[in-house]
């Protein structure tokens, strides 16, 4: 499956700007045969703490919706894009997945970072969901640093984990030793889509797609680009289960009964 992520500056506020970029990278994905695109963090809102802006948002994307909807119809593809939503009256910082049908999912970031805190509610369960054959996970941006969570994505069925990130650049070296290994450990590939530019801090990009043997794919070397890769998940086995040449085998070997300590 041809899988695509992308790296902007959305503009906080300017939702129909931030919507043109999603619909021209969509475009452009679609025209190329990918069959998943995948946006940075809140990249639909901006990232922001600016209450206002997020609840604006919403609005919003009740109204965009459609239009992502049809295209995803249009090109056979998943679009998984981040968004604020409200739940009981509170925000979170979410991601949706739009895949040609009208039911939306959506995952809640459920380890938030320093002011998100003050903002934001945090989510309580973890999504994997299927498409074209192929399941996939999610998580956003500071979730890359909980090896829990890609773990417990790849046990419920994850062939593929999808990161969406709004990263600071003085934390690069967390990002980077981060994407590969919980690639690596999980025998996974890895998507990850990151914001680019100057806004509420100085975003690192470095948008990449990672193989199972933590290895870099793909990479962004733009501000603004689109990325691709032709994931086959068929040699994920080998890598998870095989004791032979350079696979890990990290799945076959794992001792889940000394593991009980962990959860506390």
């Amino acid at each position: 499956m041809l899988i695509a992520a992308t790296q902007f500056s959305p503009r906080p506020g300017d939702f129909d700007y931030n919507l043109k970029k999603y619909i021209d990278f969509i475009n452009e994905a679609g025209k190329k045969g990918a069959m998943l695109t995948l946006f940075p963090e809140l990249s639909l809102s901006g990232y922001t703490y600016d209450e206002e802006i997020l609840k604006k948002s919403i609005e919003f994307f009740n109204e965009a919706k459609n239009e992502l909807l049809n295209l995803s119809r249009k090109y056979n593809m998943a679009i998984v894009g981040g968004v604020p939503r409200k739940i009981l009256g509170k925000l979170r910082n979410s991601v949706f997945v739009i895949k040609k049908k009208k039911e939306i999912l959506f995952y809640d970031k459920t380890h938030l970072f320093r002011k998100e805190k003050d903002i934001f509610d945090r989510g309580e369960r973890f999504l994997v969901f299927k498409f074209n054959g192929i399941k996939f996970g999610i998580l956003i941006c500071y979730e890359i640093g909980f090896p829990e969570i890609s773990r417990i994505l790849t046990l419920n069925g994850a062939q593929v984990i999808l990161a969406s990130f709004a990263f600071g650049k003085e934390r690069k070296h967390i990002y980077e030793i981060s994407t590969r290994a919980r690639a690596l450990e999980n025998g996974t590939f890895l998507v990850a889509s990151s914001t680019s530019g100057k806004g509420i801090m100085d975003f690192l990009g470095n948008s990449r797609i990672v193989g199972p043997e933590g290895e870099i794919l793909e990479k962004a070397t733009k501000k603004e680009q689109i990325i691709f890769h032709d994931i086959d998940v068929s040699i994920l086995d080998f890598y998870r289960f095989k004791e032979e040449g350079k696979s890990h085998a990290y799945l076959l070997n794992r001792q889940k009964e000394l593991y009980k300590d962990v959860i506390r």
